[in-house]
């Protein structure tokens, strides 16, 4: 038996069609913030003479110590002078990713190329390793001194 759809269902229909979509999209911006609010977390904000420029984490190779500023050599771009204390960068930073290495240096662990006699070799550069790191960067990378 065929049953004909009377306009008043088809709009019944479109209403209940639309708020499905409506309530999708709001989740979907929802789950868009979320993720978004995660990937704020990975940038920092710095001062950089007159501006204030965003770097991504990852972005990062190394920070090197200059008294009350910090040098902060990246990836790509030339790096960056900041006038914020290498001990600020530390606790903002060190965690799995990060690890200070000597009282001027603090390393992005993922961009260590190798290490061999107490210095790390990332990028063109060459770190030392000081001793009362030395155990805590052993640490990190799950290995004994």
């Amino acid at each position: 038996m065929l049953r004909s759809i009377s306009l008043r269902e088809d709009a019944v229909m479109l209403n209940s069609l639309a708020g499905y979509f409506e309530k999708l999209d709001r989740t979907l911006a929802e789950v868009s913030e979320v993720l978004n609010k995660g990937t704020n977390e990975q940038v920092l904000f710095v001062k950089d003479g007159g501006k204030i420029i965003s770097i991504r984490r990852e972005e990062i190779l190394y920070l090197e110590g200059y008294g009350d500023y910090v040098k902060i050599h990246r990836a790509e771009g030339r790096a960056l002078l900041s006038q914020v204390s290498l001990r600020k960068f530390e606790e903002i930073l060190c965690g799995d990713d990060f690890c200070r290495v000597h009282r001027s240096y603090i390393v992005a662990i993922s961009k260590i190329n190798y290490i061999e006699k107490k210095r790390i070799r990332i990028g063109g550069a060459l770190l030392p390793i000081s001793d009362s790191y030395f155990s805590s960067l052993m640490g990190k990378l799950m290995l004994q001194d």
